[in-house]
């Protein structure tokens, strides 16, 4: 009796392993498309009726003046804004201070329990597909 009660034991304890295991991959592999900006100038796209279209016009410059770029920085993927941590904010900086790096970007990082913070593990461009507009 004692060695059942011990492998039911170590069972529900493997099962719980797993399952939290699987939520912190979901939680860790997420894929966000969306326009690199600054946290300051993202804030007032997010008053437009498509943000991230309005972003996209938003120029890269202004993302890394000194003055935005002190606000933080942030993706905006349709009507949604994702802020970066700090960690986030350097990689963010060091990207887009690269000249052939464009503003729109695919970035994969985890987001936060309120899902409004973003820790970003990398930061790329969109392909081609990703960044045309539709008219």
């Amino acid at each position: 009796m004692r060695r059942i009660l011990i492998a039911a034991a170590l069972a529900c304890g493997l099962c719980i392993g797993l399952s939290v295991r699987a939520a912190d991959k979901d939680k860790k592999d997420k894929e966000i498309k969306g326009v690199l900006i600054d946290q300051m100038c993202g804030e007032k796209q997010m008053a437009k009726a498509n943000p991230e279209e309005s972003a996209t016009n938003h120029p890269k410059t202004c993302a890394l003046k000194e003055s935005c770029a002190n606000s933080g920085f942030a993706v905006i993927s349709g009507k949604k804004m994702y802020k970066l941590d700090d960690a986030s904010a350097d990689k963010a900086k060091e990207y887009l201070a690269v000249k052939e790096n464009a503003t729109k970007v695919v970035v994969m990082g985890s987001l936060s329990d309120d899902g409004k913070t973003l820790h970003v593990s990398s930061i790329k461009a969109a392909a081609d597909k990703d960044k045309k507009k539709t008219t």
